[in-house]
């Protein structure tokens, strides 16, 4: 499962910019790592909530990309953020899951983890191409 989810990661150029990377990616499930830099940090020294929102929204991606068939692709279609704690320490974890797997439509959630602390979880459509 994990080689078709690299393949759509590797081409995610937005991801290497903000130095993400695939950690995990298997049925219905996919986990996204993010190390801290003061690139992605905003005035409060802390993650800037748009590097949150990407990495869990490309985990999302991930997670339902597992369920379809080879050769698809995902889109991102809708999402919700909800930011829970400040986003601190060497490195976040989004971590998603497949809620319910559709043939188009699939929807996920992902939390966003800095250590133990949940910062935050997304809520997403993810839509098959």
């Amino acid at each position: 499962m994990q080689e078709p989810v690299h393949d759509v990661f590797a081409r995610q150029k937005f991801m290497a910019t903000i130095g993400a990377r695939l950690l995990r990616a298997e049925s219905g499930e996919c986990d996204v790592e993010l190390r801290f830099s003061e690139s992605i940090g905003q005035q409060t020294g802390v993650v800037h909530a748009g590097a949150i929102a990407a990495i869990a929204d490309s985990a999302c991606g991930g997670a339902a990309l597992t369920m379809w068939p080879e050769g698809s692709d995902v889109v991102s279609i809708e999402f919700k953020l909800n930011l829970l704690a400040p986003a601190r320490g060497e490195k976040l974890v989004a971590k998603a899951q497949v809620l319910r797997a559709g043939k188009t439509i699939t929807v996920c959630r992902a939390d966003v983890f800095a250590g133990d602390v949940l910062v935050a979880t997304m809520l997403g459509t993810m839509m098959r191409r």
